[in-house]
């Protein structure tokens, strides 16, 4: 525990207090709503530099109603290039545990703007849900969170130090956060750490997660002559590097969907005996996933289950191409150069300096003769794994029967939240990661929902947790 030994409330006393937290939020409802709709609509798309003042408003808009709630707050400026992380505290409870809440206040690109039902920054509710860009990821997730300590504010708790914790880059995997709880890792100490950014594993039924894959991004570019060519004039002897491309990227992976990239899998952990058994419990079936996406069949490597392939083993994806003439229109062009995002989600124990050793030796064999291909890191998190067997996991079970009734399953997650892993590795604390998104509400696509109900029971699942946490 953070703090000395100091007596907490009677257990009596508590639940009076909980019971008029929950109260709160039961009346609060609309309030709470409108309050959402006018986070949603500022467009804090943390990479676009035209957004990049809409990133502090909402940082500012969120700091303001911590100021409201009468926690100590800072809007902190890690990098004069990055978005501020905005830091509140109340450590006001010797001797109770500590909680940090992790959320992010940016959000995607709204592209493509025309496949939207209705404006991505208009908040628009149609039967049960909020339609905007962020409704789920993550400003509808840590607004659940805000309005639990409000709640718990006004019934004179909460019964545990908290501390929110909330970033401007996770969409673009930025180092603002992860730079200053490493350079504040002695005063940023807590017990337990919360990170709601997540889904569901279907309705109705909560998750608690296990692990999270890592990610190593990549640009990988090709060049061949010095300046782009007449394909009349040059065609048959110039190398191309967009042909040259084509064929790095069918070389990093077969058919089949197995990585080709050397040594790929030699550090990969399987998962546990415990977590298949667990894994058995999950309704996901490839019906479920093929109409989700639209498709009729599924990919991936092959030999591997489902669930393996979703949350225990790495994969390797293009994201897109950039090279030569895209407009309307024919020009017959040979490009000088081509690039292609590429991106590998990694699982323990992969590590991302030795995946990228090799990907940057092995691309270059791949290209064809008279062009160059290099490797170029973006960004990068480490894999996590998380203990299960600490307090706070028992604590979180509990608070999501109470709010949802249901017990949730423990699972990984093939997602990655690059925070996680700094916070982990430089404050030691225990992690419960889950979330309170639906399987469908299509984060980073375009008519992202939350479900408004899910957004509430969330709130109240966050005032039990706190009460939880006090007593486990």
């Amino acid at each position: 525990m953070i703090g000395g030994e100091v007596a907490l409330p009677a257990v009596a006393t508590l639940l009076e207090m909980l019971e008029r937290a929950l109260e709160a939020a039961r009346a609060g409802r609309a309030r709470a709503e409108a309050e959402l709709f006018e986070l949603l609509c500022i467009p804090s798309v943390s990479s676009e530099p035209a957004n990049r003042e809409d990133c502090r408003r909402a940082a500012g808009w969120l700091e303001e109603r911590f100021r409201r709630m009468g926690l100590r707050t800072q809007l902190v400026d890690v990098h004069q290039a990055g978005h501020p992380v905005l830091v509140a505290e109340r450590l006001d409870k010797p001797g109770a545990p500590s909680l940090t809440i992790y959320g992010h206040y940016d959000v995607q690109p709204p592209d493509p703007l025309e496949e939207w039902r209705t404006p991505p920054f208009d908040a628009t509710v149609r039967d049960g849900f909020v339609y905007a860009r962020g409704a789920d990821d993550n400003k509808g997730q840590i607004m659940a969170s805000v309005k639990a300590a409000e709640h718990w504010l006004a019934a004179d708790g909460p019964p545990v130090n908290l501390r929110f914790l909330i970033e401007g880059e996770e969409e673009i995997s930025g180092r603002s956060l992860p730079d200053y709880v490493r350079d504040g890792a002695d005063r940023l100490r807590t017990d337990y750490l919360l990170v709601a950014d997540g889904t569901f594993t279907a309705p109705g039924l909560p998750n608690l997660l296990t692990g999270l894959r890592g990610l190593l991004y990549t640009e990988i570019e090709v060049t061949g002559p010095r300046v782009d060519l007449h394909s009349g004039l040059f065609g048959g002897v110039a190398p191309n590097p967009l042909n040259s491309l084509a064929h790095v990227i069918a070389g990093l992976k077969d058919r089949d969907g197995r990585v080709l990239i050397p040594g790929f899998y030699a550090d990969v952990r399987p998962p546990a005996p415990e977590e298949l058994e667990a894994w058995e419990r999950v309704p996901v079936t490839d019906r479920d996933l093929m109409e989700r996406m639209g498709v009729a069949e599924l990919a991936g490597e092959p030999g591997q289950p489902t669930r393996h392939r979703l949350w225990a083993r790495p994969t390797l994806d293009v994201h897109g191409i950039a090279g030569g003439f895209t407009g309307e229109g024919s020009k017959t062009v040979i490009p000088a150069r081509a690039r292609a995002k590429v991106s590998m989600r990694l699982v323990p124990d992969q590590d991302p300096d030795r995946v990228l050793t090799a990907l940057s030796e092995f691309a270059p064999t791949l290209a064809t003769p008279g062009t160059q291909a290099r490797v170029a890191e973006l960004n990068r998190a480490f894999p996590v794994l998380v203990d299960v067997s600490h307090p706070g996991i028992g604590a979180a079970s509990r608070a999501y029967e109470a709010a949802f009734g249901a017990a949730p399953v423990l699972m990984r997650e093939g997602a990655t939240v690059p925070v996680v892993t700094d916070f982990k590795r430089a404050l030691g604390t225990q992690l419960i990661v889950t979330g309170f998104g639906l399987p469908d509400d299509g984060l980073h696509s375009p008519n992202e929902r939350f479900s408004l109900d899910q957004y509430h029971r969330g709130t109240e699942m966050v005032i039990h947790l706190m009460q939880e946490l006090s007593l486990a």
